[in-house]
């Protein structure tokens, strides 16, 4: 019996023996100390390798902060000084309140609550979940190597993704170091993650009765690769934030381990110390003590975001311009096209109603969910492969260049692009999505230009764009200087060191629309 306990213990601890033949395991009896060492040593080689690259994140929302200058960017939070702050006023309330907002005490943690996170280089960047820290006030990490108050670089609702700058990083940060995760099978590979798979989950305890000296470790085994429930159509009929949260469409790492799988940003490794993903609370929307955990997996598509959010940009969605079709007709793999917006990606690429779009960039598609998550993740003004099966022939491969997709969810992004004499510009696919009215079959063109963002009060184009009428929202730009533009990055290229501008204009309301031509400043 207890040689029967052993072998299963053997197995679950995944460590090579149960791929041998089964009377090896029969004629040899297994030293169960040797292997409960051998396992003790691969869980602490674990913790030592990725142990210093986690963190624990307290965030306080309260409003007896004092109030940021009125022009400071959205993510620039700052630090908090206890002694300035009851300069004038060292009242035993105002000490206890001063105790209270100061974050770097680790005895705030009882008060405030902890999160999870993990370093992602030298600099002082740090991964987080989006949930973590909106709303947020102050932000404070505590690190292996010292603490931090931070600020917010960028994040993104969406993707529930942030990444925060701190203040007065320590020396000796060590960045983690990322797993190899596939989710799905491919031609050429296999998935990475599978259930059975063991995993080590680290995460500060956030006690505040306890010293932060490191994280605690616990390991389990992956459960499950999990979809959402999956969205019924791609049209007008589905609410736009139902298409646009990753919990309502992606792919969640399902695991057993307890505790801290209720810790938001705790780190999710494999038995070589890499990450797989953060685990997150917010897969869930009632609270519950049992059940499994989940975790945003880090794959190609969460890494391709993240490394906007480290440039500290606003993460822009792909938009590939397309409805599904009603019903399944012919269907038996992927997603049939509906309807296909005029000019837009996928009528520039001969995407045609009817059409089964069965991989991107050779992920396979079998849902409207995998069309949502591949393309949006592909991200603005990249190209993607389409395997295409059309009503008629054989499948076939196209090439399109993604707009954007309007995305209605918050962000934050501390680095943006210079205006230009006080303008910045977006995507014309914005533009189009904003007026559209009528279903996309009917909906007006995806033109080619940018269409204007945002005006700088008191500039030199505010003054320009006035002669054109009080409205702003309908006008296109066309070109610049007679060259054509058709993204905002051919548009900033084209306005580089230029001192003066010739803009054609066309109002994209008007059938036909007439160019008009400003010259700034």
């Amino acid at each position: 019996m207890k040689k029967c306990v052993l072998i299963i213990a053997f197995i679950h601890l995944g460590l090579g023996v149960s791929l041998a033949p089964a009377g090896f395991l029969q004629t040899r009896e297994v030293d169960r100390r040797e292997l409960l060492e051998a396992f003790q040593r691969q869980l602490q080689n674990v913790v030592k390798t990725a142990g210093p690259g986690v963190v624990a994140i307290v965030v306080s929302r309260s409003e007896f902060y004092p109030p940021r200058p009125p022009d400071a960017p959205a993510g620039q939070l700052g630090a908090f000084d206890p002694r300035e702050f009851i300069k004038g006023d060292a009242s035993p309330s105002r000490i206890r309140l001063a105790k209270h907002l100061d974050l770097s005490d680790p005895q705030a943690i009882a008060e405030h609550g902890c999160a999870g996170g993990v370093v992602l280089d030298t600099s002082g960047l740090i991964l987080t979940l989006y949930h973590v820290i909106e709303g947020a006030r102050k932000i404070y990490v505590h690190t292996a190597q010292g603490g931090s108050y931070a600020d917010i670089h960028a994040a993104d609702a969406r993707s529930d993704l942030a990444v925060l700058k701190l203040i007065r990083p320590p020396d000796g940060l060590v960045p983690i170091r990322f797993a190899d995760v596939l989710l799905y099978d491919l031609p050429q590979r296999k998935a990475t993650v599978a259930p059975g798979r063991l995993v080590v989950l680290l995460a500060y305890s956030g006690r505040g009765e306890l010293r932060l000296e490191k994280p605690s470790a616990a390991f389990g085994s992956l459960t499950n690769v999990r979809h959402r429930l999956s969205l019924l159509r791609g049209d007008g009929d589905v609410p736009l934030d139902k298409q646009s949260s990753y919990y309502k469409s992606g792919v969640l790492l399902e695991h057993d381990v307890r505790p801290f799988s209720d810790i938001s940003g705790a780190a999710l490794v494999n038995l070589d110390g890499e990450l797989l993903g953060l685990v997150t609370a917010g897969a869930v929307v009632y609270d519950r003590s049992i059940g499994p955990g989940y975790a945003l997996p880090a794959d190609e598509n969460f890494r391709r975001i993240l490394e906007v959010l480290r440039r500290g940009e606003e993460v822009e969605y792909g938009f590939l311009g397309v409805t599904l079709a009603e019903s399944r007709g012919r269907r038996e793999q992927g997603v049939e096209i509906g309807a296909v917006n005029p000019g837009g990606p996928a009528d520039q690429a001969g995407l045609r109603p009817g059409d089964l779009i069965i991989r991107i960039n050779g992920y396979p598609i079998e849902s409207y969910d995998d069309l949502l998550i591949h393309i949006g993740a592909a991200l603005a003004g990249s190209k993607v492969e389409l395997t295409v099966l059309p009503r008629l022939g054989p499948p076939r491969t196209v090439t399109a260049t993604l707009a954007k997709f309007n995305n209605p969810q918050p962000f934050i992004a501390s680095v943006r692009p210079s205006p230009v004499f006080g303008l910045r510009v977006d995507y014309s696919s914005i533009l189009t999505l904003r007026l559209r009215t009528q279903p996309l079959a009917l909906a007006s063109p995806i033109l080619p230009g940018v269409c204007i963002r945002e005006i700088i009060p008191g500039s030199p184009m505010e003054r320009k764009l006035k002669t054109l009428g009080e409205s702003t929202d309908r006008w296109l730009i066309t070109h610049v200087n007679h060259k054509p533009v058709a993204s905002p990055a051919a548009f900033y290229s084209a306005c580089k060191d230029q001192k003066t501008l010739t803009l054609t204009l066309i109002d994209i309301t008007e059938t036909p629309p007439r160019p008009r031509e400003l010259i700034v400043p």
